[in-house]
């Protein structure tokens, strides 16, 4: 069983039809968790940009994400990851780069929190599912961890 973190885009893309990427998110979907049982790791920080209030006023969207998380927590494929060891030097590293005078790098909270979780060599990240490649390509490939 491999390990794949995923960015909010997938999750948004995944239970939004109307999203431009909702078709190969669909697919990576079935590819990623139906057709192999690999562990969705989902940090914290997506989940929490992912059920906004746009997705929590949509019943159907809520209830379809409800259904596969049961579905993977059932099957004990799907973990649950935890912020604290990244989110303060995250934040703290959004501060200090407002104050660049030129290379700004301006990255969401979640996004820094999650290049930080990329980049720790403790953690098994076989795969890491995102529509922005931009914003973390360069982390994942420091740390050889594969973009899909």
């Amino acid at each position: 069983m491999r390990t794949v973190y995923v960015d909010s885009g997938f999750l948004i893309a995944l239970y939004d039809e109307t999203d431009e990427h909702h078709s190969s998110a669909k697919d990576y979907f079935v590819e990623y968790f139906d057709a192999i049982p690999n562990k969705l790791v989902v940090p914290w920080p997506i989940f929490f940009e992912t059920i906004s209030t746009r997705m929590a006023k949509n019943q159907k969207r809520i209830s379809m994400l409800e259904k596969d998380l049961k579905k993977l927590k059932e099957q004990q494929r799907i973990e649950f990851l935890n912020d604290v060891d990244y989110r303060e030097k995250a934040l703290e590293e959004c501060f200090k780069e407002t104050q660049k005078s030129r290379n700004y790098r301006s990255l969401s909270l979640v996004d820094r929190v999650i290049r930080y979780m990329l980049s720790d060599v403790s953690l098994r990240i076989d795969y890491f599912i995102t529509f922005n490649v931009k914003d973390f390509a360069d982390v994942c490939k420091k740390f050889h961890r594969t973009v899909i």
